[in-house]
């Protein structure tokens, strides 16, 4: 059965009968995944307005957390203003729901948002140059996973579930608030250091390395910078080196966790394999953490991605930008042939869906159950179905909606109208 994502402002702002008239339209949704905490993201992203809030036609998440919990003293995240008992997202969905067939797995941020207390500093991610990537957390710091067992153990005690999704376990990207490159080239915080110097991963070496490789995409000598990367044992080795770390946090967490409770379980929101690998996500090693893990193919998106912001921040004439798209193709493994232009109008193919899906599943442990993300803002109709038809046709086991807020209501009648369709 299929899922759908909500944000806290949907929850309040609109109230859980109007959100469950619309979410029974999709007929087969099973699973409701509520963000418990949020990133710095415009809803909807990156334009639009919220077409059912009636309190506000744009929200911009400002990395707080929106569940009642104890405040911790040595690493903890910003609660969000106004958050009380009468205003408890998580707890009016539980109440609400109480009675129906719909299962709630709350969403969880992990190492992005509005950190604080007098261990952040310590546990920051870190670029080669030493200056700190503002609100995300470093797989290795020595902090993290204590704050989040306890926040897990006191999610559990006050709403009752075990089960949820943990999204942003990854390294930054080069989006975000702003498009910023740097973010990749991470983390060069202490423990990472002392971490790669024990794998004999010369990091002075390694940094010269990664200057090398920011002056060719300054010169904007792009398919040289491919070439380049591709070749360097140093990167591929730091490469490595941020995928053992990420998957070695889910695995400590998932064990710390399951030590005080046997039942905790958790799903992961992964990047599609395109750019998984780039970012500390392998999903050979991290799948065999979990039972179920949802990704974002997202074809209109360029696969959820900000490509767009990518090409223009490295590319400032067209045919500069042509040929960044282009190395960035190459770079990723993304073999469709369409132009920079087609981009920008059409996004990728929507085989994209399904090349990315077979793609996890040929990854993923055998025994980890697929959701294929799928875009649901910023579309047509028709591009939606397509969309939902390339996932039914692909190895992904079921649909995950991102998100409920964003879609039109033309969206969810196109997917009504599918779903009785295929039912008669």
């Amino acid at each position: 059965m299929s899922g759908i994502q909500l944000h806290p402002h949907d929850i309040l702002d609109e109230g859980m009968p109007q959100i469950m008239s619309y979410i029974r339209k999709l007929k087969d949704v099973r699973y409701i995944f509520p963000e418990v905490n949020t990133i710095f993201e415009r809803n909807p992203n990156p334009v639009g307005n919220l077409p059912r809030n009636a309190v506000h036609e744009v929200v911009f998440g400002t990395g707080t957390m929106h569940a009642i919990l104890p405040s911790y003293q040595g690493l903890d995240q910003r609660r969000e203003p106004g958050l009380s008992d009468e205003q408890d997202p998580l707890m009016i969905i539980k109440e609400s729901l109480q009675e129906e067939h719909y299962e709630i797995i709350p969403w969880l941020n992990i190492l992005n948002g509005h950190f604080e207390g007098p261990l952040l500093a310590h546990n920051l991610v870190t670029d080669l140059d030493g200056q700190v990537i503002p609100h995300w957390l470093c797989p290795n710091a020595p902090d993290v996973i204590d704050f989040w067992e306890q926040a897990l153990i006191d999610l559990r005690q006050r709403y009752g579930y075990t089960t949820y999704m943990i999204d942003r376990i990854r390294y930054p990207d080069w989006g975000g608030e702003e498009v910023n490159p740097r973010g990749l080239l991470t983390c060069f915080c202490p423990h990472c250091e002392r971490k790669m110097k024990e794998q004999h991963i010369d990091v002075s070496a390694l940094k010269n390395n990664l200057r090398q490789w920011i002056t060719l995409f300054a010169e904007k000598k792009f398919d040289d910078a491919v070439t380049f990367a591709e070749n360097n044992a140093l990167i591929q080795e730091w490469i490595a080196f941020r995928q053992q770390s990420v998957t070695g946090f889910v695995e400590r967490l998932i064990e710390r966790v399951r030590t005080v409770n046997e039942d905790f379980t958790l799903w992961l929101d992964l990047w599609p394999p395109a750019y998984s690998w780039m970012l500390g996500q392998d999903y050979a090693s991290i799948t065999k953490c979990s039972p179920a893990l949802k990704h974002f193919p997202y074809h209109k998106l360029g696969g959820g991605a900000d490509v767009q912001g990518l090409i223009h921040y490295l590319a400032h004439t067209a045919d500069e930008q042509e040929q960044a798209f282009q190395a960035f193709k190459r770079f990723f493994a993304l073999p469709y042939d369409l132009t920079y232009e087609m981009f920008k109008q059409e996004g990728f193919p929507i085989q994209f869906v399904a090349d990315q899906n077979n793609k996890v599943r040929s990854l993923s442990d055998p025994n980890t159950r697929i959701y294929s993300g799928i875009q649901m803002w910023n579309i047509s109709p028709q591009n939606l179905i397509e969309a939902v038809q390339a996932g039914e046709n692909s190895a992904a086991d079921e649909l995950l909606y991102y998100c409920y807020g964003w879609a039109a209501d033309e969206l969810f009648e196109a997917l009504q109208t599918y779903r009785e369709k295929g039912m008669n």
